[in-house]
């Protein structure tokens, strides 16, 4: 049985405030086999060759940086890639199918951008030889008589241009941030050409100035002109809305004719929209990933939540990710925690209306529009932060996480979560294991990756004692399985202290699981919004996704929504019946 040996080096005390308490108390060490080495940067690192697997270092270590994973099958002979001693490696990498597109599901950390970056050549693999020169001649002999053959060999040669979209778009926000975004986007096409992507209103805006779901767009523009033949899209759905995921999705289609696409993204509706195959992605959170074998796109989303990979007979997930079964359904809803009416909201060029809403205890309130509809202006009216005419009942306690925030203070993970509940640590103890909080406590705030700092806000703001949780875009940079745990996780806090919670978010799975009724914002992007609701969740969604021209369906085997393709068959007919989702 093969073994993998992780050390967290950042988690890692040694020799300050430990003496290597895991070297003395192996036992592998004690018979003066040299199981554990002392590496230049003094911590210790373990030879997985020597290992028994006994655990007694994992136990023994006051810091838990240490992880023994035993393979009871090894994916591979050797990894593709691995960082260095006792670190992250890397199994096989996706297929590249011309004129295809190829979607990537799996978990945060797990080696999907890894991956992208070997793709994109800012990687190369090393076969997990870290401390070896891995010739380029040598990486193509490795991959003989695969797909991968023959596109490392173009790669090498330099046939292969590549236009990467990245995950961090706040990276290219700070990069080019004194440009327009008709400077930016002119260094790849002229910008009287893109009037299918409705930018004409912020082409003279600074790139530092816009939104997410705008900086998004942008980017994915600028990353579709770049010149390439090969297009790698990493978490492209982020902040975007459903209008503007399908324009995209129409985008790519009529693109793949002349070309090839990489896709990872967390948005399952789109996913399973846009790829032609997927590959599943499994193993454990910074210790290893394995790429599956490629999969066609319905089957491979349905196995990945059905967490079973047919094709390899392997188990990935001890129970399926169920979305059509939510908690605390049994609970009945209370009295009036928050209500408003006839509000008005003018911002000059953009107003809003609400006629008449309200929230109640125990209950979960989603918000679906578009973007520039006025889902957070009407969050932030609720919080006091804009003015505006009309009533909105103020005797409740509001705890609030915005759309968008950026850590820049000095403080570690704990001390900003003391800022909210300073008894967090007892009372909330469960929900910090079950999000890996409880692991980087001693992390300072500012060097949190996005998936790590959204997950962190929302706990914050769920550990405030408060009677009204507000959440706009919660999900946005986490995966499937954070989503699902997360919008556990908010119910049973909500519902077990008879609160109450609002939720702004696009991913239509997950707002719909997480909601007890739906707002629908409708009217005009960036003019004018109006507030419908809040309506029984079917109600709500039909109603929006008529205004968006869209129509869904649920799979016969995992109950889940899938996107008819527009102007087919079943689109059709259920457009004529009224039925935008069954």
């Amino acid at each position: 049985m093969k073994r993998i040996a992780i050390i967290d080096k950042e988690k890692c005390k040694a020799p300050e405030k430990c003496d290597y308490l895991c070297m003395k108390s192996c036992p592998i060490q004690k018979n003066n086999l040299p199981i554990f080495n002392i590496l230049e940067n003094k911590k210790p690192s373990i030879d997985e060759s020597y290992c028994i697997g006994c655990g007694i270092c994992v136990k023994k270590c006051p810091f838990d940086a240490i992880i023994i994973i035993n393979l009871t099958k090894e994916p591979e002979d050797r990894p593709v890639f691995q960082y260095g001693p006792n670190t992250f490696r890397l199994y096989r990498l996706p297929v590249i199918k011309e004129n295809n597109i190829i979607g990537i599901i799996g978990r945060n950390g797990i080696g999907k951008s890894t991956a992208i970056n070997i793709i994109a050549g800012l990687l190369k693999p090393n076969f997990g030889y870290y401390d070896k020169d891995i010739s380029n001649e040598e990486i193509i002999r490795n991959f003989r008589g695969s797909e991968l053959q023959k596109y490392f060999q173009r790669l090498y040669n330099k046939e292969i241009n590549i236009s990467y979209k990245p995950q961090d778009i706040l990276k290219i926000k700070n990069l080019f941030k004194n440009l327009t975004v008709r400077e930016f986007l002119s260094k790849v096409v002229d910008v009287n050409s893109l009037s299918k992507y409705n930018i004409n209103n912020i082409l003279d805006r600074k790139i530092e100035n816009l939104s997410g779901g705008e900086l998004q767009k942008v980017i994915y523009i600028y990353s579709v002109y770049k010149e390439h033949n090969l297009l790698l899209i990493d978490e492209l759905t982020n902040y975007l809305d459903i209008y503007e995921r399908l324009n995209i999705f129409n985008d790519l289609s009529d693109r793949k004719e002349n070309d090839t696409i990489i896709i990872i993204d967390h948005d399952l509706l789109f996913l399973d929209s846009i790829s032609d195959i997927v590959h599943i992605v499994y193993g454990i959170r910074k210790a290893y990933g394995v790429f599956s074998h490629s999969i066609g796109a319905k089957e491979g989303v349905n196995q990945y939540l059905n967490g079973f990979i047919r094709r390899e007979n392997l188990k990935i997930r001890d129970k399926p990710i169920r979305l059509d079964v939510k908690s605390y359904t049994d609970i009945k809803l209370g009295k009036d925690i928050l209500y408003w009416e006839n509000i008005n909201i003018n911002l000059g060029g953009f107003s809003l209306d609400a006629e008449k809403g309200n929230i109640k205890e125990y209950e979960i309130l989603g918000i679906i529009g578009r973007n520039g509809i006025g889902k957070s202006t009407f969050m932030n009216a609720l919080v006091g932060g804009i003015r505006y005419n009309g009533t909105i009942s103020r005797n409740v306690s509001i705890s609030y996480k915005p759309q968008y925030f950026e850590f820049n203070e000095d403080i570690t993970v704990n001390q900003f979560l003391s800022r909210f509940n300073d008894k967090y640590r007892t009372e909330y103890n469960e929900y910090l294991t079950e999000l890996d909080i409880n692991n980087i406590l001693d992390r300072k705030i500012e060097n949190l990756s996005g998936g790590e700092s959204q997950l962190l806000y929302t706990f914050a703001t769920l550990i405030k004692d408060a009677d009204l949780y507000l959440f706009d875009e919660p999900f946005a940079n986490l995966d499937i399985e954070q989503r699902l745990l997360l919008s556990k996780i908010i119910r049973d806090i909500i519902k077990s202290k008879g609160k109450a919670g609002l939720i702004i978010d696009h991913d239509l799975l997950f707002l719909n699981w997480i909601s007890d009724r739906i707002l629908v914002f409708l009217g005009e992007p960036g003019k004018y919004g109006k507030v419908n609701g809040p309506y029984e969740n079917k109600e709500a969604l039909n109603l929006f996704l008529k205004e968006v021209n869209i129509t869904m369906r649920l799979d016969k085997e995992t109950n889940r929504p899938r996107i008819n393709k527009l102007n087919s068959r079943l689109d059709l007919i259920q457009k004529e019946k009224g039925i935008y989702i069954e």
